[in-house]
């Protein structure tokens, strides 16, 4: 946004920002706080910006209202979040059981909850936003495909979780994971849903 969008200042807020603080961008500055922390008051923005972070947040409506507090009248909230809506009628059995066991493994150590994000546009519409819309983005799943290889690493990541927490049996992994760089690969992404909100102009 500081190289592209021609924003006179972007705020990036993370609990870790090193990987931002990496890239000296002109008009960019970092600030590492808690999303979750009542008392966080950054300011107010022309666009506030949250992507696969509500998701994890047992508070997460708390979180999005005080995302939307943080908009300037005439202003935008955009957020993102993980959406499954494929992988549970997956024909291929290893790959339906392995995304399965992702989610619940995460639900059980961090929370994470994307069962409510489909009802994001009408979350921000009582928040009081306007000109509410969405959409889902859904990545081609093939061998070598950015997204393959993003499943591919976060499961290896989960090995240890997604049989403890998740109920894999010993070997089903490792097959999950030649499926997916095989030539047989047929099976759809869990997608990206994108929501966004306008915060009402202030009235002259």
């Amino acid at each position: 946004m500081a190289e592209e969008a021609g924003a006179d200042e972007v705020l990036a807020l993370d609990r870790d920002p090193r990987f931002v603080d990496a890239r000296p961008v002109d008009r960019l500055r970092t600030t590492a706080a808690d999303i979750t922390d009542p008392a966080l008051a950054p300011g107010r923005f022309d666009l506030v910006h949250c992507r696969f972070v509500l998701m994890h947040l047992p508070g997460h409506a708390q979180v999005l209202a005080r995302l939307a507090d943080w908009v300037t009248p005439g202003g935008w909230l955009v957020v993102g979040d993980a959406v499954d809506l494929t992988t549970a009628d997956s024909p291929q059995a290893v790959y339906r059981r392995t995304m399965a066991a992702m989610w619940q493994a995460l639900h059980r150590r961090i929370g994470t909850d994307t069962g409510w994000v489909t009802r994001y546009p009408h979350l921000l519409r009582g928040l009081g936003l306007r000109e509410v819309g969405a959409e889902v983005h859904v990545p081609p799943l093939t061998p070598g495909a950015p997204v393959t290889a993003f499943w591919r690493e976060t499961w290896l990541s989960m090995r240890d979780a997604l049989e403890a927490d998740g109920g894999l049996a010993p070997g089903e992994l490792d097959r999950a994971l030649a499926y997916l760089s095989s030539p047989e690969l047929a099976d759809l992404s869990p997608g990206l849903i994108t929501a966004w909100g306008r915060r009402p102009a202030a009235r002259s």
